[in-house]
This record gives structure tokens, C-alpha cells and sequence, in this order.
């Protein structure tokens, strides 16, 4: 996962995590088909997800067509199809998200039942967004008086609601705030766990979500939270280990961290999987010398060649995704699978059977003395994940309070 991609998943999951204490998606494509109103924050679908928008657009010039709200500060093909497009200065998505809170306080259309019985901190939230009235927000953003105003009673009013987010939100100013304050947004009006209604924290790139479900985000098989420490006991049971041998005392160790360490002496190896730092990093004459340090160890697994393989003291060729089987997951939690059409070339291998390759290599055991990963193909492994999810998912998705966040 490249660095841009990885900041915007960890901005997705962490804005899930702060409302709902896991990064499973509560929502469904399927929603799509039935919902009253969509309103797409920071997110061009149009470019980014050519399917689901066709989806869209037989919906908008169907019998029925829902309302579409666009936050956008650019006029894309998606907001050239909106109801209403509010287009922020760059960098106040926050403000304006707020200032649609705030409006939705006051014009009284909180569904107050459903934050009654599912959600917690509502009056502190609503204190927060009362710093926002309507004249401060368009002077922060740029945004009409008028628009902001019908953005609210839109929402306000529609009986259902789908949401999403992408890149306009999760490489701007105030990330992570800015997704959860559409989280809040849904939670307030109560458009959740119902059909037509729901969330989608986007991710970067198409099969993203398997990362932010096995460990890369903060979450595991399962969408097990490494902060429960019964969701972690379970999976050091099933994989017959120590629970202190899990790395569940912290996130994930972010990029930049990495790095830090590897200039600092305090990591030896580096092994880059699919990505290509040396283009897609910032401050790329840093990450050259840090990744060209005579003392690092640098291995780098690839299907073709990049300006890191280039200075690699190990280069692993890897199969691409029409050379092997294996399943992804998408942002509504479904899992396809994807079958072989044509044989790796030369000796290409999947990534699965490199790291297993690697695992039986260095001869990683569980505690009685077993090999620590119990499968050796696609199929096998694919089962293992279905054991390490069973149960758990049922469990999150029926937790009965969500957190409206205040930042």
C-alpha cells in the first residue's frame, strides 16, 4: 500500500473506530438501489468508481430518482449531477460539516429517539457545533448562506440516507474529524440499519479494505478491535499463541515512523510489498537516503520493476492479480473471489505463497511446536479466515450504542 493510500485508510478507519469502535462498513452497494438521498463528501464518484456511479445515474434518470449532495470544491461530473453542490474553500470541510450539524440542531430535526437508544454524546456534540452559526460557516468556507441551509433541510427532511467519503476529506485539512462528523451526521438523523441508509468511508484504492480488516489500519480478521482485549484473546487462541506476542497495544506503525526508525539505526530491514515509495512518498530526497542506507536491508516484492526495486538488495517477483486465486474484500464488507485466467511468468510467485515460503523458512511455530501458519494454498488460507471471523462480526454489528464524536 503506497504512503497516500495508507493515510487515506487510516483516516477511514480511524474516523469508524471513533464512532464505532470497528472499521466494518454499516452499509450495503445495495442501498443504493433504494435510498432517498446521497450525499457524496470530498468524493468524485464519477472518476473513482465508474460501476457503482453508473448505478447511481440509473437511479437519477430512473422513475424515482434521489436527492444528491456533492461537497466538492471543484464542478465534477458528479456535481454536475447533484441537487445541490456546495463547493468549499479547500481545506473547511470541517467547518461546513459542522455548521450542517449545528443547523440540523436548531431546526429540531435530530431523530432524538434513535439518539436516545443508540448513540452517546449528543449534548456535548451539539454545544461543540453551536460555535458554528450560519453566517461564521459561509464566511469560513466560501459557501452561500442559502446553500448551507438547504443542505440541512434536505438532509433533514429525506427519510433515508447513504453517505460516503473519499480523498477530498481524507488528504485535507482535519481528516479524520471531518469523516467522523459524517458518521455524525448519520447517526443524528438515525439513518442507520435500514434499508436506503448507511456509510461508506471509501477507500483509495479498489481492494483497500482487505488492509484496513488484516492489521494494516488497526483492525483484524474479523474487524476484531486490537483495543477489546477479548476480540485479540480469541484470535491468540485460534492461532494457538501467546496473548502477549500480538501487537495489540498500539496502532500500526505509520510510514513515517518507519522511517524515523530506519535513520535512527533502530530497524535493519524493510520489506515493501506492492508499493513504490521512492515515487509515492513525500519528501522523497529524505526517503532516497533513508532507503539507501548501506545498513538496511531492503527487500522488495513486485510484479514489474520500479524505481525501488532499483535499489532492492533483494527484488522478489510477484504474481499479479489475473495470475493467481484469492479473495478481496470491498468497502460493504462483501467478499468476491478472483480465479487464475494465465500462469505467473518466469518464477513469479503469488504473494500468498511468498510469505508462506518466508513463514516455513524461518520456521515460525505456534506453542506446541506446530507450524504457525496452518495452510498452504488460497483455499486453505481462505478457510483459516473464515474460522478467525466467525462469530465476530455478528457480535460488532449488533452493539447497541455508537459515539457521535466531538472534535
Amino acid at each position: 500500500m503506497d504512503g497516500n493510500t495508507r493515510l487515506c485508510t487510516a483516516t477511514a478507519a480511524a474516523s469508524m473506530r471513533e464512532n464505532f469502535g470497528s472499521d466494518g462498513q454499516p452499509g450495503s452497494y445495495t442501498d443504493i438501489d433504494t435510498t432517498a438521498c446521497i450525499m457524496l463528501v470530498g468524493h468524485n464518484m464519477s472518476a473513482t468508481q465508474t460501476v457503482l456511479w453508473s448505478r447511481i445515474l440509473d437511479r437519477l434518470h430512473g422513475p424515482e430518482p434521489p436527492q444528491v449532495i456533492v461537497i466538492d470544491p471543484r464542478k465534477t461530473n458528479s456535481a454536475k449531477e447533484a441537487t445541490l453542490h456546495l463547493a468549499p474553500r479547500i481545506g473547511t470541510n470541517l467547518a461546513l460539516l459542522n455548521g450542517i450539524q449545528n443547523l440540523l440542531f436548531k431546526k429540531g430535526y435530530i431523530n432524538e429517539e434513535y439518539v436516545k437508544n443508540f448513540v452517546v454524546n449528543r449534548d456535548a456534540l451539539e454545544k461543540t457545533v453551536n460555535d458554528y452559526p450560519l453566517d461564521y460557516v459561509s464566511k469560513i468556507t466560501a459557501v452561500p448562506e442559502a446553500d448551507i441551509e438547504k443542505a440541512a433541510d434536505i438532509l433533514g427532511k429525506t427519510p433515508s440516507l447513504l453517505s460516503t467519503a473519499l480523498q477530498g476529506v481524507y488528504q485535507s485539512h482535519q481528516a479524520t474529524a471531518s469523516a467522523c462528523a459524517v458518521n455524525n451526521i448519520n447517526l443524528l438523523l438515525g439513518h442507520l440499519g435500514k434499508p436506503g441508509s448507511g456509510i461508506f468511508q471509501m477507500n483509495g484504492q479498489p481492494t483497500a479494505q482487505n488492509n484496513r480488516e488484516a492489521g494494516c489500519n488497526g483492525e483484524y480478521p474479523g474487524f476484531r478491535n486490537h483495543l477489546n482485549k477479548n476480540h485479540m484473546q480469541g484470535l491468540a487462541d485460534l492461532w494457538n499463541i501467546d496473548y502477549d506476542k500480538l501487537p495489540h497495544w498500539n496502532e500500526p506503525t505509520h510510514i513515517q515512523n518507519i522511517l524515523t526508525y530506519i535513520q535512527g539505526g533502530l530497524m535493519e530491514m524493510l520489506w515493501v510489498s506492492g508499493t513504490n515509495p521512492l515515487v509515492s512518498l513525500p519528501n522523497l530526497p529524505r526517503t532516497r537516503d533513508i532507503l539507501t542506507k548501506p545498513d538496511l536491508f531492503l527487500v522488495v516484492q513486485d510484479i514489474f520493476t520500479t524505481e525501488t526495486t532499483a535499489i532492492a538488495d533483494v527484488v522478489l517477483p510477484a504474481a499479479a492479480w489475473g495470475e493467481k486465486t484469492g479473495c478481496f474484500t470491498n468497502v460493504d464488507r462483501t467478499v468476491h473471489i478472483s480465479h487464475k485466467a494465465v500462469e505467473p511468468p518466469g518464477e513469479a510467485k503469488s504473494d500468498l505463497e511468498i510469505w508462506i515460503d518466508f513463514a516455513r523458512r524461518m520456521e515460525f511455530k505456534d506453542k506446541d511446536g506446530q507450524p504457525l501458519l496452518k495452510f498452504s494454498n488460497s483455499k486453505e488460507a481462505f478457510d483459516n479466515w473464515r474460522q478467525s471471523s466467525k462469530g465476530v462480526c455478528t457480535t460488532l454489528f449488533s452493539v447497541q450504542s455508537a459515539v457521535l464524536t466531538v472534535i
